[in-house]
């Protein structure tokens, strides 16, 4: 089925350089191509991996794929669901591992490392971060019966850490902007949550299948997209129109002939913690670490749903203004993004990022991954003009 795009905004379609009816059939085929192929194992191993590779050969660009092994550090797996809902979280190293499920309650507990309120029994219980230790944190909603634990940072970006020694419930953790959302969540009622924490891997093998398109400029751009899915569910078609319209930008960089080089990469195991990200930004020299003006991340672009678009302070008034140039309403919305993909990974090494994502599941539209399209290919032609040397 495809979803009329409605009032969506053709974004840049004048400097696309490719007429729509050719680039929607152009997207659409390698999205169908691509969600046919399994992704429920690395890009090391898997026929998704092999596909991603041959295709950005075929674009002409330098291709490789990456190979790591990333070793466990003790952070658990964890799949959070309320109401059915899945929220990214991660684990606390020492937290108790099992399938707990009650209402969701919140608490607060004070400087002094004291708890207020009551009523905890059975309960889910969402917490803000604050100077208790997690350990703390955690016995003390143990003993008050709560049968698991969710902290939310209080500040942006993930929340890793450790209990220092095993816990008796599950202890878990979200982005502020997650913890915000599920703040909300509680004035409307309590919602049911599942906490489901695994035991660490002893290993993961992956690899990153890369694409290097180089420019005249010293300086890069890295545009991502995941190649997993949450808890390895590929039954829409997983992340492949993020895939397929990586391929497209990789094209258009050459029409728009980009200043800068330009690295398109597909993250291995982004859902298992940005496993894939951490490892590639891990591996690069101090030099090429410093010479990334800007990361351009991408995620679900073709559902039909409406395009949310984050971007770091010192890029969201270019964005802006490029959109309004362009006739589009859309514009950033502020802190959008923080926690939510790869990009989290580099901002936190201070790379100012764009995040464009359509959250939601459902089938892949050909008008709606087009609109992304132009969107996405507007940002890429406003990085190509940043030069983050300049702002620091």
């Amino acid at each position: 089925m495809v979803v009329a795009a409605g009032d969506e905004p053709e974004v840049g379609s004048s400097k696309a350089g490719a007429n729509n009816r050719q680039l929607r059939a152009s997207l659409m085929a390698d999205a169908a191509r691509l969600a046919r192929l399994d992704a429920t194992t690395s890009l090391r191993t898997s026929a998704l991996g092999d596909a991603l590779a041959r295709s950005i050969d075929e674009l002409g660009l330098d291709a490789e794929r990456r190979e790591f092994l990333a070793a466990a550090h003790g952070l658990p797996a964890v799949s959070l669901r309320v109401d059915g809902d899945f929220v990214l979280a991660a684990g606390m190293i020492y937290s108790a591992v099992g399938v707990v499920e009650g209402p969701l309650r919140q608490a607060e507990v004070d400087d002094e490392g004291m708890l207020r309120g009551s009523g905890y029994e059975g309960a889910v219980v969402l917490i803000a971060r604050g100077v208790t230790p997690f350990r703390v944190i955690g016995q003390l909603l143990e003993d008050a019966g709560a049968v698991a634990v969710i902290i939310h940072n209080n500040r942006p970006g993930f929340l890793y850490g450790t209990l220092s020694q095993p816990s008796g419930i599950p202890v878990v953790s979200v982005t502020e902007e997650a913890g915000e959302d599920l703040v909300g969540r509680l004035n409307l009622g309590e919602p049911q949550t599942v906490v489901d924490v695994s035991p660490p891997q002893r290993s993961f093998e992956g690899a990153n299948v890369i694409g290097h398109r180089a420019g005249p400029l010293r300086r890069q751009i890295v545009v991502a997209t995941p190649a997993d899915t949450p808890l390895g569910d590929y039954s829409d078609g997983g992340n492949a129109d993020g895939l397929a319209l990586l391929l497209a930008l990789a094209s258009h960089a050459d029409e728009m002939r980009a200043r800068h080089s330009i690295t398109f990469v597909a993250f291995d195991a982004t859902h298992r913690g940005y496993v894939g990200s951490r490892w590639y930004l891990a591996h690069l020299s101090d030099d090429e670490r410093a010479s990334i003006d800007a990361v351009l991340a991408l995620d679900r672009p073709g559902r039909a749903y409406p395009l949310q678009l984050g971007a770091s302070d010192e890029l969201a008034p270019l964005i802006n203004q490029r959109l309004a140039s362009d006739g589009a309403e859309l514009r950033v919305t502020r802190d959008f993004g923080v926690g939510r993909g790869d990009h989290d990974v580099f901002a936190a090494r201070g790379v100012p990022y764009v995040f464009l994502t359509r959250t939601g599941a459902g089938e892949i539209s050909a008008d709606y991954l087009l609109s992304a399209f132009h969107v996405a290919a507007a940002a890429l032609e406003v990085l190509d003009g940043f030069d983050s040397t300049a702002t620091n």
